[in-house]
């Protein structure tokens, strides 16, 4: 029978490579939290008009990458394919926009159907911040300096960030006129993406990749050419505060993101680890997105980051502690409940270790190899001479030390002082 294997695509993380991966979010959102970010949970599927409204139904992600299928009642819905848009809709929904400024975060999987190269799954894992409520840049300050406060605390290397400012969507339409103008004369020239996007989502030509558009782009329209007074004073405002922070960045007038629902902030976090497909960590202002989407006309702002390619950012680097391993081993059936009493008190006493109590097995030889081999840093050995003692054998499996006869609270002292020591 032929062997099942995942799909194409598909993100799976084995035991070996599941620590960094929840290290990683569980410190991440702990920042988030310290900023009085709230978590908000969201589904996967959503009605794919969703998508189409905030995305732009002009986006290669609604034309191309969403995984779209038909509900048993005719319904069209999608995964998601990234978050905005839903926490948006569920926080209208739920009526948190109504309730004053509020900030959230959330996490999980989206979908898109891409080719997959590095950094770059069909399902790929998201963190994502959003704030609702605040007008001005002091936001979009706050975001990009928790952002670059989470690099930070992971000590990342080889990062650096660019922003933009496209203005307001009047600003858009002025410069994607302007730009499709300079564009249409010479369009031959251009690779054909950029001559697919020149009549559906101009800006995006910006943000091509090929060098011959790239040089063509040089001598075109610039969108800051087009900036209103306010947006420019609010992005030479954000310039200022980055000063401050002592956050560097460059200035990148062709970066536009690749949804419709953006207009003046924008930036990116990118890593010379991955790449051609550099960017790890991207957001911006999203101001039109709630009254597209039904809701009142409020400020919004948000940020997310693809842990998928922080992750290969770091893979040179040790980013979390391994818990110790213990192994409590009993020689008798009868010792059952002594042996998970002993690892029970363990687990309640020290956060830092795994515990492993399998009952009674091979013989003690066989056992302690094996834990060994597994690395293993602990066994717990539990007879009936121990039980008549009120002791337990302790044995250090990663030195050449003799067995121990130690009482329960002397058990977690060693341990601890193991740990502590290192």
């Amino acid at each position: 029978m032929k062997k099942i294997q995942k799909i194409r695509g598909a993100h799976e993380i084995n035991p070996s490579e599941s620590q960094t991966w929840s290290y990683l979010t569980k410190k991440i959102t702990e920042i988030f939290e310290s900023f009085s970010y709230q978590e908000i949970r969201l589904p996967i599927i959503e009605s794919t008009s969703l998508f189409q409204r905030s995305v732009g139904e002009g986006t290669d992600i609604v034309n191309k990458e969403m995984f779209t299928f038909e509900s048993k009642s005719g319904k069209s819905l999608s995964l998601r394919p990234e978050g905005t848009a839903g926490c948006l809709r569920a926080s209208i929904e739920m009526g948190l926009t109504d309730q004053g400024p509020i900030r959230l975060f959330y996490h999980g999987p989206m979908y898109r159907y891409e080719r997959p190269q590095k950094g770059r799954n069909r399902e790929f894992y998201q963190l994502s911040a959003e704030a609702y409520g605040f007008d001005g840049v002091n936001i979009d300050s706050e975001m990009i300096y928790m952002s670059y406060k989470i690099f930070s605390f992971l000590d990342l290397k080889d990062y650096y960030l660019e922003i933009n400012s496209l203005g307001s969507k009047e600003t858009q339409q002025n410069f994607s006129k302007a730009i499709k103008d300079y564009l249409i004369p010479i369009k031959d020239k251009l690779d054909p993406d950029s001559q697919a996007r020149l009549n559906s989502n101009t800006l995006r030509i910006l943000d091509s990749k090929n060098p011959e558009t790239q040089k063509i782009l040089k001598n075109g329209p610039k969108i800051f050419e087009f900036l209103s007074q306010k947006s420019i004073e609010d992005f030479d405002l954000l310039r200022s505060n980055l000063d401050e922070m002592k956050i560097p960045y460059k200035v990148n007038n062709n970066l536009v993101r690749g949804l419709d629902y953006y207009n003046d902030v924008v930036y990116e976090w990118k890593s010379k680890a991955l790449g051609s497909q550099n960017t790890f960590c991207a957001g911006g202002r999203y101001d039109s997105l709630s009254k597209n989407l039904g809701g009142r006309d409020i400020p919004a702002a948000g940020f997310s980051i693809g842990l998928d390619r922080l992750i290969i950012s770091l893979s040179d680097q040790d980013t979390s502690k391994a818990k110790k391993r213990l192994i409590v081993i009993i020689l008798e059936d009868n010792l059952l409940h002594a042996g998970l009493e002993i690892a029970e008190t363990i687990r309640n006493n020290l956060e830092e270790i795994v515990v492993r109590f399998d009952g009674v097995k091979s013989n003690l030889k066989s056992q302690l190899k094996k834990a060994i081999k597994e690395n293993y840093d602990f066994a717990i050995i539990i007879g009936n001479e121990e039980i008549n003692k009120g002791v337990y054998s302790f044995k250090n499996l990663k030195k050449d030390d003799n067995q121990l006869s130690l009482t329960k609270s002397e058990v977690i002292k060693s341990i601890s002082g193991v740990i502590e020591n290192e």
